[in-house]
């Protein structure tokens, strides 16, 4: 029996199978096909499930990312206001969404904001930082997230995120770092949009992509990583 995508990116991700999941950052690219506002649509969970309804067949990703990590920390001034946003109730319920249309099909995966950068807007110590994060991510895993991606620029010293490890391998999930393995995360692998290889492991663009990323470059990219 073939694997679904889901548990094939749980195998890979783990470092149980070798294989490529790939992971085009693109969730403004799916506003635009979408015909969507580029700020509107990431604070309605409707236009947001079908915009990304329309990426996915448009290009046929492995994984899709159902939330950007600097949108999360739009307009908060406190690691309360982080766990309690607009924009995150809009992207966990874009979550619930396409978990129920999608089932198995597509791996949904939740970029975070790392510690540092939580602290950065916050003023949170490290430690109110880190239980933000894993604040985030529980709410994503229990929508029906299947990966959550950190993002931090660089990593805040002596912080570790095993914790939201735990909680993710609990709703047989996954927890990376964005391109570096950080906080005891394990890396995604980063893979230029303009210069694509093959990759083995979780395969994610270097950054969101724009509103305006050529689709067949997009495509391409998802073509030549897989192999």
């Amino acid at each position: 029996m073939t694997a679904t995508r889901r548990a094939t990116a749980r195998s890979v991700a783990a470092g149980q199978t070798t294989g490529t999941v790939a992971v085009p950052l693109a969730l403004h690219v799916s506003a635009r096909i979408a015909e969507r506002d580029a700020e509107d649509f990431l604070y309605d969970p409707t236009q947001l499930a079908n915009a990304l309804r329309d990426l996915i067949g448009a290009i046929d990703p492995d994984g899709v990312p159902v939330s950007d990590s600097a949108v999360l920390l739009d307009g908060c001034r406190s690691v309360a206001d982080v766990a309690a946003s607009p924009q995150l109730k809009a992207a966990a319920e874009a979550t619930e969404r396409l978990r129920a249309s999608f089932r198995d099909d597509i791996v949904l995966v939740a970029v975070l904001p790392g510690p540092a950068a939580v602290a950065a807007r916050t003023g949170a110590d490290a430690a109110a930082a880190a239980a933000a994060v894993l604040a985030l991510g529980k709410e994503f895993l229990g929508a029906g997230a299947d990966m959550l991606i950190v993002q931090d620029e660089a990593e805040s010293p002596g912080t570790s995120l095993s914790t939201l490890a735990n909680v993710a391998r609990f709703h047989q999930a996954v927890a990376l770092s964005h391109g570096h393995e950080r906080y005891g995360l394990p890396g995604t692998v980063p893979v230029d949009l303009q210069a694509p290889a093959m990759a083995t492991g979780v395969a994610s663009t270097p950054g969101q992509l724009p509103r305006d990323t050529d689709l067949s470059v997009l495509r391409d990219w998802v073509t030549v990583v897989r192999g």
